[in-house]
């Protein structure tokens, strides 16, 4: 939008010789531009704000068994894995570990615990961007012939 200059003549002019149509013609013009006013272009902010992103993926193991599931950090900061839910036994301690992902294969080694319970913080840590996987496992505490349900969560940005 192009933008309309008013001399203070021409202002004067319209308040001396129509009050009401200069009342209303400077209401409109001051919105866009107003008298002797100049325009600037808007500044922007470059700075960039990282997302928090929270993961939630859900599986179940038996006895001896893990279930691990990728995830993609898009900028360094905090990374957090919790068990949202465990059952049939929601007090059981399973596995949960931190890895890297190659794409077809978690290979653990960032950090794991072997007592992770639903509803705390199983594992937490800082991170670069890139591709990791959490692991979910048997801590040896799943008795035979049972099968464990569980969610977990992953927060990172």
């Amino acid at each position: 939008m192009g933008s309309v200059r008013m001399t203070s003549s021409i202002c004067l002019f319209l308040l001396r010789k129509r009050p009401m149509f200069a009342v209303i013609a400077l209401a409109s013009l001051a919105a866009a531009t107003g008298c002797h006013s100049t325009t600037t272009a808007p500044t922007t902010s470059t700075a960039a704000t990282s997302v928090t992103v929270t993961e939630t993926f859900k599986g179940s193991i038996q006895q001896t068994a893990n279930a691990s599931f990728p995830f993609t950090v898009t900028a360094p900061g905090n990374v957090q894995v919790s068990l949202t839910d465990v059952e049939p036994l929601t007090t059981m301690a399973l596995g949960v570990a931190v890895g890297t992902w190659d794409g077809t294969t978690c290979t653990l080694g960032l950090a794991t615990t072997d007592h992770a319970k639903s509803g705390t913080t199983a594992l937490t840590g800082n991170a670069v961007a890139g591709n990791y996987c959490v692991q979910v496992s048997d801590a040896g505490n799943i008795p035979p012939a049972w099968t464990v349900s569980f969610t977990v969560q992953v927060t990172h940005s």
